[in-house]
């Protein structure tokens, strides 16, 4: 039996189950149980029965790239291929995770179409959580204003702590003791900033669909925590950094944290227009979001297109992935095929021109020739004599071909 949603030339199926017992979860990625007939037959119902062209998996991730077999070039005898066979695998998967999604393609001959991280917010603090908050407030003022009132906001303190199994968070068996109270609070204030400013999930991501309101608004804050390094030339601190945040006590980052988000809310209500962003440093990171991280996230509607397009047997064009909250802006827009890098610049560039790599090794400024004995000259194009390697008297630059001898050159030849 298979349960299947019918629709004339489309079937909507939940993926068989790795196998059966009391914990499925557990045999996920079991490399060496093999799929049941259950699971061989929903394949063959797909592709013989129901006659399809093509499948598309949906959801991050399913298990049939974890099926017994080779890691690299399936053969028969091997479970993706089993299961498979030769229908083409269009498989719509998520940005920041290149390394399951290599898998995907290596095991099941997949083509990914990645897709956009959930929404994300601001984890904030609720509950028990928010009363500590506010307990901590309170002994940061009655300290200050009423000491002899101490014993008493301490007391509540180390109950609601206790209440809420929140020691075990803390990695606290016993109640310190007064003289050691005040850096056991240091302690739990920074651990309350932690949680607070924690990036969640805040839903579900809809294929196809590009963030608006608030859902981009939380997004563009998330991404522009981190440094951004773009194109391999342009590097921008996060707006955070850029507003002056250097401490991480939870009063400033709040501080901070709000600041940032009157910030995007405004460049949100005006529609993302880079002449509001302003001037200085804070102004260059909001031009950037305007300019390069909201037009990119625009065009999450390339995910569907490119789904289709596939289906259709067209070229989907590969882009690099990684998680856009950590800096790596470049992953967007999705709805490109992942490929298994992240766009981090290379220390092997050239300074000047990033990103290009050189033929030769470096060697020593001062390395001498073996003709000549004296340390050697640059080449008149700019590259320095470390990048011209010292094989004999000419030596050929790495980067013009021109041949070098201490310190002139003649064509290369």
């Amino acid at each position: 039996m298979l349960a299947a949603l019918r629709a004339e030339n489309v079937v909507v199926m939940v993926q068989p189950p790795r196998g059966f017992g009391a914990n499925p979860i557990a045999i996920y990625h079991d490399p060496d149980l093999p799929p049941s007939h259950h699971y061989l037959a929903a394949y063959r119902w797909v592709a013989d029965s129901f006659g399809a062209h093509a499948v598309v998996h949906i959801g991050k991730h399913g298990n049939l790239e974890w099926l017994p077999g080779k890691t690299v070039g399936m053969s028969a005898a091997c479970g993706p291929d089993a299961a498979l066979g030769d229908l083409p695998l269009i498989y719509p998967f998520l940005v920041n995770d290149p390394g399951e999604g290599t898998q995907a393609k290596r095991r099941a001959h997949a083509t990914l179409v990645d897709h956009l991280v959930p929404p994300m917010a601001r984890a904030e603090s609720y509950g028990d959580i928010a009363r500590l908050e506010q307990l901590l407030d309170e002994h940061a003022t009655i300290a200050a204003l009423d000491p002899a009132k101490l014993p008493a906001i301490r007391a509540q303190l180390w109950t609601l702590i206790q209440a809420a199994r929140l020691d075990h968070d803390l990695g606290v068996d016993d109640r310190p003791h007064d003289a050691e109270f005040d850096d056991f609070l240091l302690h739990v204030d920074g651990w309350l900033c932690e949680v607070k400013d924690a990036q969640i999930r805040d839903g579900l991501h809809v294929l196809g669909a590009a963030p608006t309101g608030e859902a981009r608004v939380n997004l563009v804050l998330a991404m522009l925590r981190a440094r951004q390094m773009w194109g391999g030339q342009i590097s921008l601190p996060g707006l955070r950094e850029a507003l002056g945040l250097t401490s991480s006590q939870r009063s400033d980052v709040d501080r901070v944290e709000a600041r940032a988000r009157e910030l995007v809310e405004d460049m949100e209500a005006h529609g993302w227009s880079p002449d509001r962003a302003g001037d200085g440093p804070v102004g260059d990171v909001l031009r950037f979001a305007a300019t390069e991280i909201v037009p990119r996230l625009a065009r999450t509607t390339d995910e569907l297109t490119n789904v289709l397009h596939a289906l259709d047997g067209g070229y989907v064009p590969a882009g690099p992935s990684g998680s856009p909250c950590a800096a790596w802006s470049t992953c967007c827009p999705p709805g490109e095929t992942s490929t298994p890098s992240t766009p981090r610049p290379s220390r092997a560039g050239w300074p000047g021109r990033p990103g290009r790599r050189w033929p030769t090794r470096c060697w020593p400024a001062t390395a001498r020739t073996p003709a000549t004995g004296p340390a050697r000259s640059g080449c008149p194009c700019g590259a320095p004599a470390r990048c011209v390697p010292p094989v004999t008297t000419w030596r050929r630059c790495s980067r013009c071909s021109a041949s070098v001898h201490s310190g002139t050159t003649r064509p290369a030849g």
